[in-house]
């Protein structure tokens, strides 16, 4: 069933109604969460063949089948059948499709239902007990009880007072019949039933029209080689602090490995801290998806990664006619979204602190005082929280038909190894890149942000902290080779200190820190930073290499 997938094909395991009765295992179907939620599920048989399109045949909230196409069970078997099931006609008798006789009005052929999505759950019931009640009534359907599927609809629709709509006999044409009895037509499925040679292909029926059809369903079988495969295309969307910068530079670091398993990773952005394709993220801004295009035409690979957090964390910001043209850009491949995410409250934390010390930009909401709790009750902040909606957003935006999702706490690593297709031939290492600052200094973040700073400014004040704590998050370090390079150090005005440091005495020595600072003069009269980091967080340990071991066997 998995070959099925790349072509993309959507299958679905499901447990057997009867061993008996085969036919009744398209009830199963009923029970379909994706089908329930479809406007209109389509049922139909196994041995069934679409010749041309059948939607423009079907209506919203439409009940239909086709007639049967003979007097299964014959007129004189329903009326001892309905007398015993207290039931009674509701529309005059019909004729059946392919022969001189008549049968009840819902009487209809089981090689394809059209249901509402909305109703399954309602037929489900009735359709199954009409069909164990039917097992019982062996002595009056004799060699019928081979079509209690069908019998037991009709009973439904009885019992629900359900008028089935009749479709046309060219949405389930028969070509098992006598062709005098079937006639000619434009089958628009046909339902050849076993009429097959050895080699698989449709037997003519000796109609012109209907063996023009089976010729064409015979050509189409014969050219099994002009199914294109579809690539896999594995788009990791983040969430934002769940490991993604870890997984990126492993990647990039790993894609000669990858290649040799036919995975391709493309060229990175060049303008980010991490090897991650936040091109995307630009391209669906503008919507011009140039860059993204390219990077998937990169090589012709069985499966493509691309990667940026930021496919979730500007998700509600991207033009329509980016994701649009996103969808179709996808279309070509068998796209699965890969989406990890940690417990609320731990991700909510990580997150703030991440926004925090983001440069600014009030459309984000980066680089602001919030408290956590003010924070936390912002709408893009709370979107991204409902994981559940979060998933379902990213597969129509994208235009996936399968995403996956994965707590942190799991073994998510395995499962992206997995769907990219690499079978590990190591022991697989991600090393913590972008390390949450603690909470002590964080909220010397926060004093910073509530201050009214320049820009330069404020990258200055927080490059003090880098100095002081020697972090591990990459926002800070940043900030710091920020005032390094541009010499933004000079925007720092000692007696501010108080607004900034605590009490605390985490904070011991950040005083001194800065006093070092003001006091030191580099040659030419320009501020110069002299004094020593102090080398830890204030906790009494020192920075651990903070290396995630993750093994995949």
């Amino acid at each position: 069933m998995a070959s099925f997938s790349p072509l993309g094909v959507r299958t679905t395991e499901v447990q057997a109604v009867s061993r008996q009765r085969p036919h009744l295992n398209k009830l199963a179907q009923l029970r379909s969460d994706f089908l329930r939620d479809a406007d209109l599920a389509v049922l139909c048989d196994c041995d069934t063949f679409f010749v041309a399109d059948p939607r423009p045949y079907f209506a919203k909230n439409m009940v239909a089948a086709a007639v049967v196409d003979s007097p299964n069970p014959p007129i004189e078997i329903w009326d001892i059948l309905l007398q015993r099931a207290g039931l009674t006609r509701r529309r005059p008798d019909i004729a059946v499709g392919s022969a001189a006789a008549m049968t009840i009005f819902e009487n209809r052929n089981g090689g394809l239902y059209v249901l509402p999505g909305a109703r399954l759950g309602e037929l489900d019931e009735p359709w199954s007990k009409w069909a164990q009640w039917l097992e019982a009534q062996a002595d009056v359907l004799g060699v019928y009880t081979f079509y209690i599927d069908q019998i037991a609809f009709a009973l439904t629709c009885l019992e629900l007072c359900i008028e089935p709509d009749l479709l046309p006999k060219a949405l389930n044409f028969p070509t098992h019949l006598a062709a005098a009895d079937i006639g000619d037509g434009a089958p628009i499925m046909l339902h050849y039933h076993r009429q097959v040679d050895d080699s698989g292909m449709l037997q003519p029926l000796g109609q012109l029209t209907v063996d023009r059809a089976v010729a064409f369903v015979n050509e189409s079988l014969a050219k099994p080689a002009a199914i294109r495969r579809k690539r896999r295309l594995l788009l990791h969307v983040g969430l934002p602090k769940t490991g993604t910068s870890s997984l990126q530079r492993w990647c990039y670091a790993n894609s000669d490995r990858f290649l040799e398993q036919s995975i391709r990773y493309p060229t990175p952005s060049a303008d980010t801290a991490q090897p991650k394709h936040q091109f995307m993220v630009s391209d669906l801004m503008a919507g011009d998806l140039s860059r993204t295009a390219q990077a998937v035409a990169e090589g012709s690979e069985e499966s493509t990664v691309l990667t940026t957090e930021g496919l979730t964390n500007h998700l509600y910001d991207f033009r329509p006619i980016g994701l649009e043209k996103i969808r179709g850009l996808f279309e070509a491949f068998h796209l699965t979204v890969f989406l990890v995410h940690r417990k609320p409250e731990d991700w909510l934390r990580s997150y703030h602190k991440q926004c925090a010390i983001n440069p600014r930009n009030a459309e984000f909401y980066y680089g602001t005082g919030l408290d956590l709790q003010a924070f936390r009750e912002l709408p893009r902040v709370r979107k991204l929280m409902n994981v559940p909606n979060l998933a379902q957003d990213c597969a129509a935006a994208f235009g996936a038909k399968e995403v996956v999702t994965m707590e942190y706490d799991s073994d998510w690593l395995v499962r992206f190894l997995g769907l990219c297709g690499y079978t590990p031939t190591e022991k697989v290492e991600l090393e913590v890149t972008n390390e949450s600052v603690p909470d002590w200094l964080f909220e010397g973040v926060l004093r910073i942000n509530r201050q009214p700073f320049s820009d330069n400014a404020r990258i200055a004040w927080l490059g003090t902290l880098q100095r002081f704590a020697n972090s591990r998050h990459a926002g800070l370090r940043k900030h710091e080779a920020t005032a390094n390079s541009h010499d933004l150090w000079r925007e720092l005005d000692p007696n501010l200190i108080d607004r900034i440091a605590s009490p605390d005495a985490r904070w011991a020595g950040y005083r001194e820190l800065l006093a070092n600072w003001a006091g030191a003069k580099a040659p030419g009269g320009r501020r110069a930073w002299s004094a020593p980091r102090f080398g830890q967080l204030r906790d009494g340990k020192m920075p651990s290499s903070a290396m995630h071991h993750i093994r995949v066997r």
